[in-house]
């Protein structure tokens, strides 16, 4: 009976602080594995874009995980043109004051434990129109 009990007033709880198990939850953009995560769907659009500059993150609007099999993100950015060429990449690449920021959203899935990573999907204007 108290089992019951215990298992109904967790399920409220649950609901009525929005701590649903598997749902999506925020999370913060400093959080090692958000940056782990951004850093990851940074480098796959920069391998994809035709573009000689590195593009890089201006503004983190929005993160969001979720607990499935392992961690999905997901990373709503403004992204910009970096003033470093792709073929001498550097730690810190200035953007410039006239860069153009888009937005772009990167979902993607980590399991750390066995150091697996992969973009599910990325949701960005083409790069050659920014």
């Amino acid at each position: 009976m108290w089992k019951a009990i215990f298992l109904v007033y967790t399920a409220v709880f649950a609901v009525s602080s929005g701590l649903m198990p598997g749902g999506f939850q925020d999370v913060d953009p400093n959080d090692e594995g958000v940056k782990g995560a951004l850093n990851f769907a940074v480098v796959q659009h920069n391998r994809a874009s035709n573009d000689m500059y590195l593009r890089q993150v201006a503004e983190v609007v929005k993160v969001q995980r979720q607990v499935v099999s392992g961690l999905k993100y997901v990373i709503t950015v403004n992204m910009a043109r970096s003033l470093c060429r792709k073929s001498s990449p550097q730690e810190v690449c200035e953007i410039p004051q006239s860069a153009q920021p888009y937005q772009c959203t990167f979902t993607v899935w980590t399991r750390p434990w066995v150091n697996e990573v992969k973009l599910l999907n990325e949701t960005c204007p083409p790069t050659n129109d920014v």
